[in-house]
Order: structure tokens, then C-alpha cells, then sequence
């Protein structure tokens, strides 16, 4: 057994991701921690992060090793830097809502969903970006597909779910609803700007070829393309309020390809949309 702390990776030699200690690659559990232990050299407690970064601490002394082995292996694939002192995690506080995620899918690890008299089947994600594995979390959880992560950080599931599955792989491409990014935000009060365009929406439904309402309804909406997503609301619902305002207003600024009756529509779901915000 070596405990020299001298070498590089790639030689022949694992570490213990808790305590740093070194071993010969034949090694599979530290002998202090009694945890797997890991290809990768640990970094220390002071290179996560540079000198500005808060950190973070997580208690984890109630897991099992194998426990903290697994959710190392999921920060280590996801490009998260982490430090163990012991069975406490240490990371930069700008990456907690990346660790709390992992350490959820860590627990569905320690608490199987999978029956395992049934027939499995796994599926490797080292070829996958961060933002694919989290679509892909976020799918699987949504689905309802039972599923588990072992060690290594890749996915097992049900073999009666393998078409369901692939749908789900081959549509990690596109972004989820839930991933829409909005505007700035703007020094208007949002609900004043929802209200106002309500108004002149209401407007435009009796007198469309009115001038000044025509010029109210494009310019509100090129607040509400700049608004954050107004506080109390869901994604969908303004996604919807958006995307409807600025096809109303296009629609309003190029009149040579779209029809009354068209006109009229859109102007008649928009408003419905914004009563339900007033």
C-alpha cells in the first residue's frame, strides 16, 4: 500500500475521496473511512473556489460511505468543485442549487425506486452536458419512470420502459418550458404593465383600426418582451402572455399578411389570457 500523497493520477493508484489517502489501484475501499475509493486525486478544501467564493458545508455523517461515494462521482461528472473534510461536503455557495439537486438524486440512489426481481437495464451518461443530465432528471421524475443511480453515476431503469427512455434521450436537444429565460426586467410595476395591456388589448377589440390603441398595445408589449418573470406566476402561463403579445403586435406593425379575421383572433385570445392575471 502506498500513502504518499507525491504521485499523479494515471499511475496505478486510487485515492480516498474523504481523506486523500493513496493506494495501490487494486484498493477498492479506503481502510480509514471504509469508502470506495476513486480514481481522481480529491481536491482540498482551499482550491474549491477562488479567493472571493463563499463556501458551502453539507453534514453528511448520516449517509453510508457508499452513500457519499455516489453523490462525490455525481459533483465530479457534473464539473461541480467539492472538497470532503470527513463526511462533510465542502462547496461554493454559488453552486448550491447544482449540489441540492445532486444530493436529492443521491437519496433516490440510497432509496431505490427500482424493484429489482424485475428486469433492468442502465444506461451509461458520460456523454451527456450538464444541461442534457438535468433534462434528463427532471423528464425521468416528470414521466414518472422509476429509476436509480449507481456509483458511477449512470442510470438504470426498467427494460418495459426502454421505449419511453429512448423518447426521452433523443429529445435532450431541446430545452424544457421550465428553462425559458425572460427579460431584464423593467422599472414598471409588472402588474401595472399586465393591467395596461389588458386595457388596451379591451380596446383594440371594439376599435382595431384605431390609431392610439394600435401604438398602446405594440408598446406595451415591448415592456412586457422586457419583463422578469412576474412574481406568483408559472412559466407557461406568461410564456404564453408573452409569446401571444408579441404575435399581436407583429401582427399589428406588418398588417400586409394577416387578415382581419386573424387580426381579431389573436386579439381575442390575448385578451382572454390577461383577464385571467387582473
Amino acid at each position: 500500500m502506498n500513502t504518499s500523497l507525491d504521485n499523479d493520477a494515471g499511475h496505478g493508484l486510487v485515492w480516498c475521496f474523504q481523506c486523500a489517502r493513496e493506494y495501490d489501484e487494486d484498493v477498492d475501499l479506503c481502510l480509514e473511512c471504509a469508502v470506495p475509493t476513486t480514481a481522481e486525486r480529491p481536491t482540498d478544501v482551499s482550491a474549491v473556489g477562488d479567493d472571493g467564493d463563499d463556501q458551502l458545508a453539507y453534514e453528511l455523517h448520516e449517509w453510508t460511505g457508499q452513500g457519499r461515494s455516489t453523490l462525490d462521482g455525481m459533483l465530479a461528472r457534473s464539473g461541480v468543485p467539492h472538497a470532503w473534510q470527513g463526511a462533510t461536503l465542502i462547496v461554493r455557495e454559488a453552486d448550491e442549487q447544482m449540489v441540492d439537486d445532486a444530493i436529492a438524486q443521491t437519496e433516490v440512489v440510497a432509496m431505490p425506486t427500482l424493484d429489482l426481481t424485475q428486469p433492468t437495464m442502465v444506461y451509461e451518461l458520460d456523454g451527456l452536458e450538464d444541461i442534457q443530465h438535468a433534462r434528463l432528471l427532471r423528464r425521468l421524475g416528470d414521466a414518472g419512470l422509476s429509476h436509480a443511480f449507481d456509483a458511477e453515476g449512470d442510470v438504470h431503469v426498467y427494460e418495459a420502459d426502454e421505449e419511453a427512455i429512448d423518447d426521452i434521450f433523443e429529445g435532450l436537444d431541446e430545452a424544457d418550458l421550465s428553462e425559458r429565460e425572460f427579460g431584464p426586467g423593467v422599472s414598471q410595476d409588472p402588474l401595472s404593465v399586465i393591467s395596461d395591456m389588458f386595457v388596451a388589448v379591451g380596446r383594440l377589440r371594439k376599435r382595431p383600426g384605431d390609431g392610439k390603441t394600435v401604438v398602446s398595445v405594440v408598446e406595451t408589449a415591448a415592456l412586457i418582451q422586457q419583463m422578469r418573470l412576474p412574481y406568483g406566476l408559472g412559466v407557461e402561463v406568461w410564456s404564453e402572455v408573452v409569446d401571444e403579445s408579441a404575435g399581436l403586435s407583429d401582427a399589428l406593425t406588418d398588417r400586409s399578411g394577416v387578415a382581419d379575421d386573424e387580426l381579431q383572433e389573436r386579439t381575442e385570445l390575448l385578451h382572454a389570457k390577461l383577464r385571467r392575471l387582473v
